[in-house]
Protein backbone atom coordinates (compact mmCIF):
# COMPACT_ATOMS: atom_id res chain seq x y z
CA UNK A 1 0.00 0.00 0.00
CA UNK A 2 1.57 3.24 -1.13
CA UNK A 3 0.27 6.23 0.85
CA UNK A 4 1.78 9.48 -0.33
CA UNK A 5 -0.25 12.29 1.20
CA UNK A 6 -1.21 13.17 4.77
CA UNK A 7 -4.88 13.17 3.73
CA UNK A 8 -4.60 9.57 2.58
CA UNK A 9 -2.92 8.62 5.87
CA UNK A 10 -5.69 10.29 7.88
CA UNK A 11 -8.37 8.62 5.76
CA UNK A 12 -6.74 5.20 6.16
CA UNK A 13 -6.50 5.61 9.95
CA UNK A 14 -10.09 6.82 10.21
CA UNK A 15 -11.25 3.87 8.13
CA UNK A 16 -9.32 1.37 10.24
CA UNK A 17 -10.65 2.77 13.54
CA UNK A 18 -14.20 2.91 12.17
CA UNK A 19 -14.10 -0.70 11.03
CA UNK A 20 -12.79 -1.83 14.43
CA UNK A 21 -15.46 0.16 16.29
CA UNK A 22 -18.25 -1.08 14.04
CA UNK A 23 -17.12 -4.70 14.55
CA UNK A 24 -16.99 -4.22 18.33
CA UNK A 25 -20.44 -2.63 18.30
CA UNK A 26 -21.81 -5.52 16.22
CA UNK A 27 -20.34 -8.07 18.63
CA UNK A 28 -21.79 -6.17 21.58
CA UNK A 29 -25.19 -6.12 19.88
CA UNK A 30 -25.05 -9.85 19.12
CA UNK A 31 -23.97 -10.77 22.64
CA UNK A 32 -26.57 -8.52 24.22
CA UNK A 33 -24.02 -6.16 25.80
CA UNK A 34 -25.29 -3.16 23.84
CA UNK A 35 -28.94 -2.15 23.54
CA UNK A 36 -30.25 -1.68 19.97
CA UNK A 37 -31.00 2.01 20.59
CA UNK A 38 -27.50 2.61 21.94
CA UNK A 39 -25.98 0.70 19.02
CA UNK A 40 -27.71 2.98 16.53
CA UNK A 41 -26.39 6.08 18.32
CA UNK A 42 -22.89 4.63 18.52
CA UNK A 43 -22.84 3.74 14.83
CA UNK A 44 -24.11 7.20 13.89
CA UNK A 45 -21.43 8.81 16.06
CA UNK A 46 -18.69 6.61 14.58
CA UNK A 47 -19.75 7.42 11.03
CA UNK A 48 -19.94 11.13 11.85
CA UNK A 49 -16.40 11.12 13.21
CA UNK A 50 -15.16 9.21 10.17
CA UNK A 51 -16.76 11.69 7.78
CA UNK A 52 -15.24 14.63 9.65
CA UNK A 53 -11.83 12.90 9.83
CA UNK A 54 -11.85 12.37 6.07
CA UNK A 55 -13.29 15.68 4.90
CA UNK A 56 -11.48 18.22 7.12
CA UNK A 57 -7.90 17.15 6.19
CA UNK A 58 -8.80 17.13 2.49
CA UNK A 59 -10.18 20.67 2.71
CA UNK A 60 -7.14 21.88 4.66
CA UNK A 61 -4.68 20.21 2.27
CA UNK A 62 -6.38 21.76 -0.76
CA UNK A 63 -6.43 25.19 0.86
CA UNK A 64 -2.76 24.89 1.94
CA UNK A 65 -1.61 23.84 -1.54
CA UNK A 66 -3.51 26.74 -3.13
CA UNK A 67 -1.77 29.37 -0.93
CA UNK A 68 1.28 31.32 -1.93
CA UNK A 69 4.45 31.29 0.18
CA UNK A 70 3.60 34.62 1.85
CA UNK A 71 0.11 33.48 2.77
CA UNK A 72 1.55 30.30 4.31
CA UNK A 73 4.04 32.40 6.24
CA UNK A 74 1.22 34.61 7.56
CA UNK A 75 -0.83 31.58 8.64
CA UNK A 76 2.22 30.14 10.42
CA UNK A 77 2.81 33.48 12.20
CA UNK A 78 -0.83 33.65 13.32
CA UNK A 79 -0.66 30.06 14.60
CA UNK A 80 2.55 30.84 16.49
CA UNK A 81 0.95 33.92 18.05
CA UNK A 82 -2.13 31.96 19.16
CA UNK A 83 0.09 29.22 20.61
CA UNK A 84 2.15 31.77 22.58
CA UNK A 85 -0.99 33.48 23.87
CA UNK A 86 -2.49 30.18 25.02
CA UNK A 87 0.78 29.24 26.69
CA UNK A 88 0.86 32.51 28.66
CA UNK A 89 -2.76 32.07 29.75
CA UNK A 90 -2.08 28.52 30.97
CA UNK A 91 0.99 29.72 32.88
CA UNK A 92 -0.98 32.53 34.56
CA UNK A 93 -3.74 30.09 35.58
CA UNK A 94 -1.19 27.80 37.20
CA UNK A 95 0.32 30.64 39.24
CA UNK A 96 -3.14 31.77 40.43
CA UNK A 97 -4.05 28.22 41.47
CA UNK A 98 -0.94 27.89 43.64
Amino acid sequence: MNISSPCAVCAALAEAFAVIELILTAFGLMLGLVKPGDAFRRIAAILGVVIVAMVIPAILANAWSAMSFWQRLAVAAIALGIWQLARRRRRSRRTRAE
